[in-house]
């Protein structure tokens, strides 16, 4: 849970962004868009195990065991502010829309795309200052893939 507090900061101390901090939050919103039609199964776990050891070398081992830190964290959240305003401010606009391009292949991976899944990926795409015009390319990429 450390690498939690360092992402998202106390009180006391603002926070410590490591680009490994930075890639598990992008993996915690992954997460979040399998679970967001109620249901994550295997083919959804596969494709965000492959997605994050390609993009950013988590290894499968790694993914396992915050998996479960994700999920209560995500449990907790009031919003998804807390995941996206330090890829914001860390990530450029191309970064930031390969991660929506990820959400939506994401979304995909259960061989369909539901509206709640598409509500959730307008609303990270929001907060990450991403155009609608990037939202609609990075939509249309992944479902074309």
């Amino acid at each position: 849970m450390r690498w939690l507090t360092q992402l998202f900061g106390t009180d006391q101390q603002p926070p410590q962004n490591t680009q490994h901090d930075l890639h598990r939050a992008a993996a915690a919103l992954l997460l979040e868009v399998a679970r967001t039609d109620g249901e994550v199964d295997e083919d959804e776990i596969r494709h965000l195990m492959d997605t994050v050891h390609l993009r950013w070398h988590l290894d499968p081992g790694e993914m396992l065991d915050i998996m479960g830190e994700l999920e209560a964290r995500l449990d907790q959240a009031t919003d998804l502010f807390e995941f996206t305003a330090p890829l914001r401010e860390h990530w450029d606009p191309e970064t930031r829309v390969k991660l929506i391009e990820d959400m939506w292949a994401m979304a995909a991976a259960d061989g369909k795309a539901d509206v709640h899944e598409e509500h959730m990926i307008r609303r990270v795409s929001d907060l990450l200052y991403v155009s609608h015009g990037d939202y609609i390319r990075a939509k249309m990429k992944a479902m074309n893939s």
